[in-house]
């Protein structure tokens, strides 16, 4: 069955989401003056404009919302907000405009939708570098229970250092699309392709005060979330253009097992600011699914906080090595 394209614009702004490692991704309040930082950021991060900033509503890694929550009761409060005094390891007061974030450097386009990005893309395998290093497993078959035979190939990135539009764009040039999940039977089929603890990134214990619990992140699939909104659970479309109904994204459990976070990790929770995503987010690999930030395993950019990504899974709509 030929599958329609999305006539949709995406932005996926990475420079938004991972303020805080150079100068120029700096946040934008850090450009006020004493007097004036403290109402910028709660401005800035203040979502829902009710006088405190909540850990979804907070645009940084969780590790400076900590920073920032001197009481350590769950917000943050204009007493508690930044000042020229009061920032974090990492963030430094900004010396003029040229320190604020420049913007996405270039826009790339994936199957008629547009992602913008910060860090350099390869138009194909064979263009990877020399530091990304990929294992192509074998392409297998399936047919699927609303008709149709699909072939889809795993892809481990022991380099951990593919972004989900890189994983995209590498998807499109060899014929196929990160895989669409319309059914629990093609679900089922594509986890067990990786099943496999080697292609889950779990967080380590140092990664925020609270660790993450060492809960992963697994394959990365081809759902994105394309509405902008901070509904986390609109918007989401497939890049096969497939109808998003079928969904398995993973719960709160808090079993003490195969759930070890005693937050509720029920997904999508992202607040629209995850707007891509993978199997995962628990603690041993699963097959339910999880929302991720654009910045997870960005090439060039990399860093602690958002996290990294082993492989991803390809879907074509015939047999690639015919």
């Amino acid at each position: 069955m030929k599958k329609s394209q999305i006539a949709l614009k995406i932005i996926l702004s990475v420079l938004v989401l991972v303020y805080g490692v150079s100068s120029s991704a700096q946040p934008p309040w850090l450009d006020n003056s004493a007097e004036d930082m403290p109402k910028a950021f709660m401005d800035h991060e203040d979502a829902n404009g009710d006088g405190k900033v909540t850990i979804d509503e907070f645009k940084g890694p969780d590790k400076e919302f900590h920073f920032f929550d001197k009481n350590g009761d769950g917000v943050i409060e204009i007493s508690e907000a930044a000042t020229p005094d009061n920032l974090p390891e990492g963030i430094e007061k900004s010396k003029g405009p040229s320190s604020t974030p420049t913007g996405p450097t270039s826009t790339v386009t994936v199957r008629g939708i547009d992602f913008e990005v910060n860090y350099s893309i390869f138009k194909s395998f064979n263009e990877l570098p020399s530091d990304i290093t990929v294992e192509r497993q074998p392409v297998k078959a399936f047919t699927r229970p609303e008709g149709g035979t699909h072939y889809y190939e795993a892809v481990l990135v022991p380099t951990e250092n593919i972004s989900w539009v890189q994983a995209a764009v590498l998807a499109e040039s060899a014929g196929g699309y990160l895989a669409s999940i319309t059914s629990k039977e093609e679900n089922t089929f594509v986890f067990n392709l990786v099943n496999d603890e080697k292609f889950f990134w779990e967080f380590p214990d140092d990664y925020t005060p609270d660790s993450h619990y060492r809960i992963k992140i697994g394959p990365f699939l081809g759902g994105t979330k394309a509405d902008g909104s901070t509904d986390s659970k609109a918007g989401w479309v497939w890049l096969s253009g497939e109808e998003w109904s079928y969904t398995n994204w993973a719960q709160n459990l808090d079993d003490g097992l195969i759930d070890r976070d005693p937050r509720n990790n029920t997904q999508p929770n992202g607040r629209g600011r995850q707007n891509v995503m993978g199997f995962g987010e628990l603690n041993v690999p699963v097959a339910t699914w999880g929302d991720y930030f654009a910045g997870v395993a960005q090439y060039e950019n990399m860093w602690m906080p958002m996290g990294y990504n082993r492989g991803f899974v390809i879907e074509y709509d015939s047999n690639p090595n015919k």
